[in-house]
């Protein structure tokens, strides 16, 4: 919500995404190849050009396929939410977002409990499957956290609106005198609207979880996300964290399969204990995805980031000359 806010544009929100995430994840999916060739996923793995195909689209799920690096699941997740944000955004539902979130808890609840009854009395039939596919496609069970996230970011817009914040910055903690108008933020009608959506959302989460999530887990995660964006963790500055969240989407693309190979190699090759392996492919993994950090995702993606704004900045000016010609035909 933040970053398509920033830009105001769908073409730009939705390049800035793409160049931030594909280059890298269609390399790493190259790698994947070579990992479930290796010992011990080669075992317990097989994929095949249709399967490879699925995945390309970031979306393999929607299409009935495995994800080729199995943590990838959450990226298809994050694609399609993309489209719900694109929808709200172009609705102006953004800007004050409480009513469409309720509107679409609300189909979040009624849908998955609908489609679990559809399910449960023909699990084989094509109306089960249609329906799967387009709770799947509508983000039925998962925007409810990604519901929180947009609340509290509006919850945060609210803060600067009150001047709780005047400058909000990553780097340097809240001033202490920020507490009093902070504390007014709470009593807001808005406010207190939007912290019961958060609550709401949460609520229809878990009245629709198939995986057991613990609810206690899920509202401590809230109020530790609350807190960081309020500036209210200086733990979240402390260094080696601020580093590891510097090289966190490498890391998640490339630590299962590869640690996997890693830990397997280790533990046969050199007949070291399994205990060993694992602590060792922790900092072999972080130094493997800082390096891909460092010298493949940020080139690449800077590279792309200046080609996509010479092209947007050859269009503007075409499109500038065109509106001035316009204009001076009109004059004459």
């Amino acid at each position: 919500a933040l970053t398509i806010l920033k830009k105001r544009s769908p073409a730009d929100f939705l390049a800035a995404r793409c160049l931030r995430i594909l280059p890298s994840y269609y390399i790493v999916i190259g790698l994947n190849v070579l990992f479930l060739g290796m010992a011990p996923l080669a075992a317990v793995h097989t994929w095949s050009s249709g399967q490879m195909l699925a995945n390309l689209t970031v979306m393999p799920n929607l299409f009935g396929y495995e994800c080729l690096e199995p943590v990838m699941w959450t990226l298809q997740v994050e694609i399609l939410f993309y489209g719900v944000l694109l929808f709200l955004f172009s609705r102006g539902w953004l800007d004050r977002p409480l009513k469409a979130i309720y509107v679409w808890l609300a189909m979040s609840l009624v849908g998955c409990l609908s489609i679990d009854a559809v399910v449960a009395s023909a699990p084989e039939g094509g109306l089960a499957g249609g329906l799967n596919f387009l709770r799947q496609v509508l983000l039925l069970d998962y925007f409810p956290l990604f519901a929180v996230g947009i609340l509290l970011h509006d919850l945060w817009q609210q803060a600067k609106g009150t001047g709780a914040f005047a400058k909000h910055s990553p780097e340097g903690p809240i001033p202490e005198n920020n507490g009093p108008a902070l504390a007014t933020l709470w009593t807001g009608h808005r406010s207190v609207s939007t912290l019961c959506g958060i609550v709401a959302a949460l609520a229809v989460f878990h009245l629709t979880d198939h995986h057991d999530h613990n609810p206690l887990v899920s509202a401590g995660l809230t109020v530790l996300l609350a807190m960081g964006l309020f500036g209210r963790v200086p733990l979240l500055r402390w260094r080696p964290l601020v580093f590891v969240s510097s090289i966190s989407y490498m890391l998640y693309l490339l630590h299962d399969n590869l640690g996997a190979v890693g830990i397997h190699w280790m533990n046969n090759t050199l007949g070291w204990s399994p205990q060993v392996c694992f602590a060792l492919s922790l900092p072999m993994t972080i130094v493997v995805s800082a390096a891909a950090t460092h010298w493949l995702e940020r080139p690449l993606s800077a590279f792309l980031r200046s080609r996509w704004n010479a092209i947007r900045g050859k269009r503007g000016a075409v499109a500038s000359l065109s509106t001035s010609t316009t204009l001076s035909e009109v004059a004459g």
